[in-house]
């Protein structure tokens, strides 16, 4: 009688949970290998949503736990120009421990002479004896040596510490002179460490670190000149950090000093890996919406190879809901394997990024396993799974016990339950979830899933067009032909399956590789025709006609754009203090920092307004403004409203007098304001000009010319400026290039997928073939044919849809030209055309070694 107990408790009830995991565990031992393509696209689309978000953690946790290394201090201080005022100063030093860094662009001269190679723009640092505050600057005594100096020695007597890249480019050692502004600088060291390096990917020379004092004595600090001061202070209490802070925001909150914070170490930056980041989870994204389909697709073929099964439980037995518990503990323990495999691969991203990433970016990425991201992205996975499972599930269980003396092979199709509706329902909005936690944007978020739905839907119906057309086409005499274009159009025909999957993924490639192949058109087609060869800085108003006519008499130069300039800080918009406006996504710069402003009593040359009228030159009446009609249509402007900007300390309302078309990628001379000459008449400044010159030779005896005669004035060369900012467009580039790849190979993914699905199917074709009377080669070729034509229409499908989404992007959110690259959708098409003839073939392989005889005889 206890035995008897024993083995009843042991039991599980008949629809419980428990015996459907012992049936699921069972069958599901030999299953594996049937999803191993399922498996790889669900794997490549969670790896791909874990890595990019793993590196962005890596990135913001190599700020946050640097900040106070990177800022200098617990509180940096920071003005444009001028420094901040001596009492300010004074009420610092009783917390703590201060230090006074002043940056700016310089030119150095390796010599006297006149090759232009010999003169370099670096990226100058002031120090004072207390840099750096936390942290220790590594100096060495050679570029090859290990061999370290002190900060204090090497800046001592004119002392300069260089980056190794500037001895190199200038050809100097450690004890050569080189001229800086109006005096010789003694190169005494290479800087190998800087703690309280910028984080940036861009940076327009390398570094050279005097000390103040030296500053102090080359004529580089002039009026207006384009410096940035910057006091840090190392507070003596930390718990004091947040207090200070308040009290000197409330106190410089009308001044041209801007506070920062531990928290804001490096806002610029980590803006810009929000951003990328979203963008790179959104293809992320699309590729596990491809993914999804191979499980659907898989799912769908697995259930139907195991209808004899399923119908033999039926008849044990089993119910409808016990039949859908096997098989999802099955689809959802399989679906768990891949998504792992692809947190494994996530969990490694940020040790290869770091790597990749460590010429780009100076902060520190942390190297460790972020469980955010790795649960985000294998959430994602096991949500997709389920949702593109739940349906081929559902219909297993309308499978009854009659099937099994039918033979059936199709699955039934009838009516979904109500509870399987609630289930897409509420994994759908369990996805809708995620995808915001990614982005954090809901309205991307939305737009993503009714873009993918758009897109899934245009996909179908071109499979669905295409499908008809070749029905209508007349059966070819070859027949080989008429095997390949039969297998197409027979039905449960393969054709929209491979048009929704491996099409989708090939749209996001051909749009994202058009894309780009049009920015970088633009931007070489503008310096090419409309940009100019040098931009100079820091020209003092007394500098200006001798500077203007130091060029006019150089053979070549073709004309000169100069205009004044100063940087102020927008604090109101139509007296609402900016710290309180909502700042539309594409124009919230505008509000996050200095801004560069000038003036003018006539329309600058190339200007279109948009609306309004520009002042008339003699003007003296209030204030007036022109601003860029895109921020002014972003901040749902209307003329006669007020900009108000702190300038210098003083604070300066104007009215908006009109609108302007500015091109910022035309690499003139560009600004969001122009404001009437007599809003900042008598402010110190300094102007800016952009020279324009016939050929290269020009161009160089331009810039020898102005840095031979005017030491404190600073030349950008717009080449160099470009190669800088073409170096961050690839690094994004590739990145982004290489997700849109993961995409395209998950759709190879399911369409290998697919074939695999019909390999039952192709057998038995292949055996009626060979009956009557087709060699090897004949069913070879018909297959390969099919294929080939299935990747073709595939391929001619998504450079459709994904030239479209390039056209939009180009033309409607960039505003600029779209070129059509034939050669490019060309190379998609037998891209498309290969992969599907190879993977058909692979599949056909299988197939074609069977011999009919055998098959014939368990027929019989």
């Amino acid at each position: 009688m206890q035995q008897e107990k024993h083995i009843t408790a042991s039991v599980p009830a008949p629809d419980s949970w428990a015996l459907a995991w012992r049936l699921a565990r069972r069958e599901m031992r030999g299953s594996l290998t049937k999803f191993r393509i399922f498996l790889s696209a669900l794997m490549l689309g969670v790896a791909a949503i874990g890595a990019v978000g793993s590196v962005a953690e890596s990135m913001r946790s190599g700020i946050a736990g640097n900040a106070r290394l990177l800022l200098g201090g617990d509180i940096e201080l920071s003005s444009l120009h001028l420094p901040a005022e001596a009492a300010i100063m004074d009420k610092l030093e009783r917390y703590g421990d201060k230090s006074d860094v002043v940056q700016m662009r310089a030119m150095l001269t390796a010599d006297t002479s006149d090759a232009a190679s010999n003169r370099r723009l670096v990226e100058l640092k002031a120090v004072d004896q207390n840099w750096p505050l936390i942290g220790e600057a590594e100096v060495r005594a050679a570029e090859d040596s290990d061999i370290a100096i002190s900060l204090d020695a090497a800046l001592s007597d004119n002392g300069a510490v260089v980056e190794a890249a500037l001895l190199r480019a200038l050809d100097l050692k450690v004890g050569d002179t080189a001229r800086l502004g109006e005096m010789d600088v003694r190169i005494s060291g290479v800087l190998t460490y800087e703690p309280d390096r910028s984080v940036s990917f861009i940076s327009f020379g390398p570094r050279l670190l005097i000390s103040q004092d030296t500053l102090a004595a080359s004529g580089l600090q002039q009026p207006g000149s384009f410096i940035t001061y910057r006091t840090r202070l190392l507070l003596t209490d930390p718990s004091q950090s947040g207090q200070l802070t308040a009290e000197l925001q409330a106190e410089l909150e009308d001044s041209y000093v801007r506070v920062r914070e531990l928290n804001r170490a490096a806002p610029g930056f980590t803006t810009f890996i929000d951003r990328a980041e979203v963008f790179l989870v959104l293809v992320g994204l699309t590729a596990l919406l491809i993914g999804g389909l191979g499980v659907g697709g898989a799912v769908r073929a697995w259930l139907a190879s195991r209808m004899p099964v399923i119908a033999t439980l039926k008849c044990v037995g089993a119910s409808a809901q016990m039949i859908f518990r096997v098989y999802l503990l099955q689809v959802m323990s399989i679906a768990f394997i891949g998504v792992m495999a692809g947190l494994i691969l996530a969990a490694f991203a940020p040790i290869i990024a770091a790597n990749i990433l460590s010429s780009y970016v100076t902060v520190p990425l942390v190297v460790q396993i972020f469980p955010v991201p790795l649960f985000i992205a294998g959430s994602f996975g096991l949500l997709t799974a389920f949702i593109f499972a739940l349906v081929p599930l559902a219909r297993a269980q309308q499978i009854r016990a009659a099937h099994l003396f039918r033979s059936l092979t199709a699955m039934p199709d009838g009516k979904l339950p109500m509870v399987t509706w609630v289930g897409l329902v509420t994994a759908g909005l369990g996805l809708a979830l995620l995808a915001w936690l990614a982005t954090g944007n809901w309205l991307l978020t939305l737009g993503f899933i009714g873009g993918a739905l758009v897109s899934l839907f245009i996909l179908s119906g071109l499979g669905e067009m295409l499908l008809r057309f070749l029905r209508r086409l007349p059966s070819p005499s070859w027949v080989p032909g008429r095997i390949a274009l039969s297998a197409i159009t027979r039905p449960g025909s393969p054709l929209r399956a491979v048009v929704i999957a491996f099409g989708l993924g090939l749209s996001v490639l051909v749009a994202i590789t058009l894309t780009r192949a049009n920015l970088d058109r633009q931007i070489d087609s503008r310096v090419a025709e409309q940009a100019p060869d040098w931009f100079f800085l820091d020209i003092q108003p007394q500098q200006v006609a001798p500077f203007e006519s130091l060029l006019s008499e150089i053979d070549g130069f073709d004309r000169l754009q100069k205009t004044p300039m100063l940087r102020g800080r927008v604090v109101a918009i139509n007296n609402v203090p900016s710290n309180e406006i909502e700042a539309p996504e594409n124009s919230d710069w505008i509000l996050r920092g200095d801004r560069a402003i000038t003036w003018s009593d006539t329309i600058p040359y190339g200007t279109e307004l948009e609306l309004g009228e520009w002042w008339d030159e003699d003007y003296d009446g209030p204030p007036l403004i022109s601003i860029s009609h895109e921020a002014f249509t972003d901040f749902g402007l209307a003329l006669g409203d007020t900009i108000t900007m702190n300038v210098l300390g003083r604070e300066i309302t104007g009215q908006i007098a009109n609108t302007r078309n500015v091109q910022w990628e035309s690499f003139s001379i560009n600004f969001v304001f122009v404001a009437s000459t007599n809003a900042l008449k008598g402010a110190p400044h300094s102007w800016i000009a952009a020279a324009y010159t016939l050929d290269e030779a020009a161009a160089s005896e331009v810039e020898k010319a102005v840095t031979r005669n005017f030491a404190n004035i600073s030349a950008i060369s717009v080449k160099n400026a470009v190669a800088t900012a073409t170096k961050v467009i690839d690094l994004l580039g590739g990145a982004i290039g290489l997700t849109a790849l993961v995409t395209m190979v998950s759709g190879i993914a399911v369409l290998a997928g697919t074939v695999a699905s019909t390999e039952a199917q192709r057998l038995a074709d292949s055996i009626i073939l060979k009956v009557l009377g087709a060699t090897r080669r004949d069913i070879l070729l018909a297959w390969m044919l099919e294929y080939a034509l299935l990747g073709l229409l595939t391929a001619l499908a998504a450079s459709l849809i994904g030239t479209l989404a390039s056209w939009a992007v180009i033309t409607q959110l960039l505003d600029a030209d779209f070129v059509l690259d034939i050669t490019l959708v060309l190379q998609t098409a037998i891209l498309g055309a290969a992969a599907t003839s190879l993977l058909g073939l692979l599949g056909a392989m299988r197939s074609l070694g069977h011999k009919p005889g055998p098959h014939l005889r368990e027929v019989v």
